[in-house]
C-alpha cells in the first residue's frame, strides 16, 4: 500500500515537473527580445494550425511581428537592412501564382494596390512608425501594409510589401528579395531601405499575417508550407521559428530569435 502511495506521488511528482517545464519553456517563447547598447529588438508570432506533419509540408499561414524601441526613449535610429529568416523547414513557393509588377503600386492606396493586384496578394498586416521632419516633433504614423508576389528587375523572385497611411497621406513599396539557404532557416526574405523611402525606416514596430492557397495546373498549391520536424520519439517541441535581424544606419546590426512550440501528426 504504501509502496503504491509512493509510486503515484512519484508519478504525481513527475507530471507537476513536466507541466511546469512546459510552462517555463511556454513563458519564455512568448516574445523574444535582444538589446545592444539602448537598442531593443524583439520579434514574436507563430504558424498555424501548429499540428503540423512530421516530414512532410502542408499549408500554413504565418504570423510575424516585429519591434524597434530605445530603452532611454531616445529617437529610433534609421533602419538600412531587415532580414527575416523563417525556420520549420519552411518553403515558400510562388510557382504558377500571377505576378504584381511594382509600378503598379506605386502611389497607391491599398484599396487600389488590391483592385490592380489582387491576384498576386498573399498578406496583410500593420506598420508603426515614427517620423522625423527637421525642425518639428516627431510624429506617430499608423499604416497598413499588403503583401504582393512579385519579380526584382533580375527575374527573381520577392515579395511587395506596399505600405499605405492615411494622415498623412503617403505610400511606398519594400520588396523583400526571397532567397532559399540549407541549414535550420531555409527561407530568407532581405529588404533595403532605400534613402527614397524618406524618413519612414524609424520603424517602430510592424505585424504581418502571409498565405496564400492557389491552383496550378488543376492542383492546389500553397504560397507557404511547413513542417513540425521533431525527433521521432517526440510528439511535439519547442523549436526555432523564425530571425530578425536589422542593421542599422552607422553599421550596428542586431539579431532575434523567436521559438515556437509545434505538435507533429
Amino acid at each position: 500500500m504504501g509502496t503504491a502511495k509512493s509510486v503515484s506521488r512519484a508519478r504525481l511528482g513527475s507530471a507537476l515537473l513536466a507541466l511546469a517545464v512546459v510552462a517555463l519553456l511556454a513563458a519564455s517563447a512568448s516574445a523574444e527580445r535582444t538589446q545592444d547598447g539602448n537598442l531593443i529588438v524583439s520579434l514574436n508570432g507563430g504558424i498555424s494550425p501548429r499540428e503540423l506533419p512530421r516530414n512532410q509540408p502542408v499549408p500554413v499561414t504565418v504570423h510575424l511581428s516585429g519591434r524597434v524601441v530605445t530603452s532611454d526613449k531616445a529617437p529610433l535610429p534609421r533602419v538600412n537592412w531587415i532580414r527575416l529568416e523563417l525556420a520549420w523547414r519552411g518553403v515558400l513557393d510562388a510557382r504558377g501564382l500571377p505576378i504584381c509588377p511594382r509600378v503598379r503600386l506605386v502611389g497607391a492606396d491599398t484599396r487600389q494596390a488590391i483592385e490592380r493586384c489582387g491576384d498576386a496578394h498573399v498578406g496583410s498586416g500593420q506598420l508603426f512608425a515614427r517620423i522625423f521632419v527637421p525642425n518639428q516633433r516627431p510624429f506617430d504614423v499608423h499604416a497598413h501594409l499588403t503583401a504582393f508576389n512579385g519579380l526584382s528587375e533580375a527575374g527573381d523572385p520577392v515579395v511587395l510589401v506596399h505600405s499605405y497611411a492615411t494622415h498623412p497621406p503617403v505610400a511606398f513599396v519594400i520588396p523583400f528579395s526571397v532567397h532559399h539557404k540549407k541549414g535550420g532557416f531555409r527561407t530568407v526574405l532581405v529588404a533595403l531601405i532605400r534613402r527614397s523611402a524618406g524618413p519612414w525606416p524609424h520603424v517602430a514596430n510592424f505585424q504581418i499575417s502571409v498565405s496564400r492557397s492557389y491552383y496550378r495546373d488543376g492542383e492546389r498549391h500553397s504560397y507557404l508550407s511547413a513542417s513540425c520536424p521533431v525527433p521521432k520519439h517526440f510528439t511535439a517541441g519547442f523549436l526555432s521559428f523564425a530571425r530578425a535581424t536589422y542593421t542599422f544606419e552607422g553599421g550596428k546590426k542586431i539579431s532575434t530569435e523567436s521559438v515556437r512550440s509545434c505538435r507533429a501528426r
